[in-house]
This record gives structure tokens, C-alpha cells and sequence, in this order.
């Protein structure tokens, strides 16, 4: 895709580069867009940092081939190396069909955030036969979506036999379990794997230091503020028009 737009339309498309301050000041640019997205935190809570705790993001990355499976045995690693050598990976419907017949998780999994990446997650993770449990912080699940689709994608994640605990706080993960609080009262939930799909944050390193240099910068989708792809698809839109 990269290449065809750069043929098509002259957009320069630079692979496995890290943007600095300086390269970007090097290119002489007129206009600065960052569009780097957010970042997703672990929880800090005891045993966060256990090898079966994930993040969305890097659970995404180990099924497309893009990033490592320090959560999975050998014979899973030894199964991602083939998909990616037939390049199966490289397809989001490969990816799709061949996850209902195989994932790098346990048969229990426990996903901590009940927004709109959480809930999304659950489904798909329940429609490939694993048990899931929902932990959400806030007194409702499927926000900042609105709601008819809030109501949608719950109904959905229930109907798919996902549990969701509303008002719930993480007080520490084990190899086994996820310990949490709701309204004082203790619970546990048995956890395989643990997918972190909350704990989002704002992000744009680079845009304060550019700024400082005198560059015209703008920041759009969710390094300037998390509202997932209608946000982003806004952000984008609004500073097309302005420059």
C-alpha cells in the first residue's frame, strides 16, 4: 500500500525509522502531523509484569507477526514462526479464520478494562471458545461509546457467555488468578492470561520539542486525545482542512 501511494502521489513512506527531533527538522517540513496514537499501561498492581499478563496491543502484535510471545510456550512460538514464514499473518482475515483454531492464550482469560477495546476483545476471544471475565473500573461498560452501540456491544459480549464485573478494582494478579475488589468485598476470578485493555493515555512525544524549534505542529487521533477511530478520522479531518 505504502509503495502504490508513493507511486501514485508522491507521498514518501520511510520503514523502520524512529522519528526524532532532528530527522524531522532535517526534511524542512512546512507542517508537522503527529499521529502516533496512544499508549496502553500495565496496572499497577503486584504481578503485572508476570509473563501471561498482555496488553491489547501486544497480543495484536504476536497474532499478526509483528511482535514476540514471551507468554507462550514453545510449541505456540514454534506455530507463530510458521504462520508468519507462509506469511499467513500478514492477512487480518487469515488471522480471523485461523484464531478459531488456534490463539497463544489459555482456556481462561481474564480482560481488565470494559470499554469499547475490551469489550470487542471479549467477544472475540468468547467466540473462540475461551472462558472471559471483564473487569471494569467505572460503573459502566462500553464507554465513551455511545449508546446504542454501548448497549449493542454489551448484549453481544453477554450473549457470547462473557461475565462482566462493573465497579471492579484490580488488586493483584498471580499465575493463576486475578484478585479484585467491588464495593469492598474481596473476589478472584481464575485467570490463564490476562489482557490489559485499559489504562489508555494520550501521547505525543515529539510535539512539545518540534513546537519548541519553531515547527508547525499538529497532533491528531489519540496522541492528542483518546476517541478511537471516529476521533481520529475528526482530529484528521479538521486539520486537513486547516493547513
Amino acid at each position: 500500500m505504502g509503495l502504490e501511494w508513493e507511486a501514485r502521489h508522491g507521498v514518501g513512506v520511510r520503514l523502520g525509522e524512529t522519528a526524532t527531533a532532528a530527522g524531522v527538522v532535517a526534511l524542512a517540513p512546512d507542517v508537522v502531523v503527529i499521529a502516533t496514537g496512544a499508549t496502553r499501561d500495565l496496572p499497577a498492581v503486584p504481578g503485572a509484569d508476570l509473563p501471561h499478563v498482555w496488553t491489547g496491543d501486544s497480543l495484536r502484535d504476536a497474532m499478526t507477526g509483528r511482535g514476540s510471545m514471551p507468554a507462550a510456550g514453545r510449541g505456540a512460538r514454534m506455530v507463530l514462526g510458521v504462520a508468519r514464514a507462509l506469511r499467513l499473518t500478514t492477512s487480518a482475515a487469515r488471522v480471523r479464520s485461523l484464531s478459531r483454531r488456534w490463539l497463544p492464550l489459555g482456556r481462561r482469560v481474564c480482560v481488565l478494562g470494559g470499554g469499547l477495546v475490551g469489550l470487542e476483545l471479549a467477544e472475540f476471544l468468547a467466540e473462540r471458545g475461551r472462558s472471559v471475565t471483564v473487569l471494569e473500573h467505572g460503573p459502566a461498560a462500553g464507554l465513551p461509546m455511545a449508546a446504542p452501540r454501548r448497549w449493542t456491544a454489551v448484549r453481544r459480549a453477554a450473549a457470547h457467555g462473557v461475565d462482566i464485573a462493573r465497579e471492579a478494582t484490580v488488586v493483584e494478579i498471580t499465575s493463576d488468578e486475578v484478585l479484585y475488589e467491588v464495593a469492598g468485598e474481596r473476589r478472584r476470578v481464575a485467570a490463564d492470561a490476562v489482557v490489559v485493555a485499559g489504562e489508555v493515555r494520550a501521547r505525543a512525544p515529539l510535539a512539545a520539542e518540534l513546537a519548541e524549534l519553531g515547527l508547525d505542529v499538529h497532533v491528531i487521533g489519540d496522541a492528542a486525545e483518546v476517541g478511537y477511530i471516529e476521533g481520529a478520522i475528526h482530529s484528521a479531518w479538521h486539520v486537513a482542512r486547516t493547513i
